[in-house]
């Protein structure tokens, strides 16, 4: 197995094009007695631009995120729905069940749920997005 000089992707000894990149594998004329091994060899990979280094933001809104203003909104809603979610799954449980819920052990069940799933959405929410 060789590699593509071009992307380097692994291709055979004897293949006369890379199926990745579509690469010409040809010898060249100086190197037709050595296969396309030493056509391999000879050719050299294309220089590469210098790697362009993310900027990561909470604050500055990008084409995958909110920005600002809208996480800021998402995250009123978020702690809303929490202390509005206590009253309608103590109304669920009776609508349900038929029966009340005792309330020390129903609002210390519902504030582990929600405070655990409040704070994993407040970081998803709030999670540093790529800006360029």
């Amino acid at each position: 197995m060789e590699t593509c000089p071009s992307c380097g992707t692994h291709v055979s000894a004897d293949a006369a094009w890379c199926g990745q990149c579509f690469t010409s594998l040809a010898p060249t004329a100086e190197h037709a007695s050595e296969g396309v091994a030493g056509a391999l060899a000879a050719r050299r990979p294309a220089p590469r631009e210098e790697a362009h280094t993310p900027t990561y933001s909470r604050f500055r809104g990008s084409p995958t995120s909110f920005g600002p203003v809208g996480r800021a909104i998402l995250s009123l809603l978020t702690v809303m729905g929490l202390v509005v979610g206590y009253p309608m799954m103590r109304g669920l449980m009776v609508a349900t069940v038929g029966v009340d819920v005792p309330g020390r052990g129903f609002v210390a069940m519902y504030a582990t749920i929600a405070i655990t799933a409040g704070l994993y959405l407040l970081s998803r929410i709030w999670k540093p997005t790529r800006v360029s």
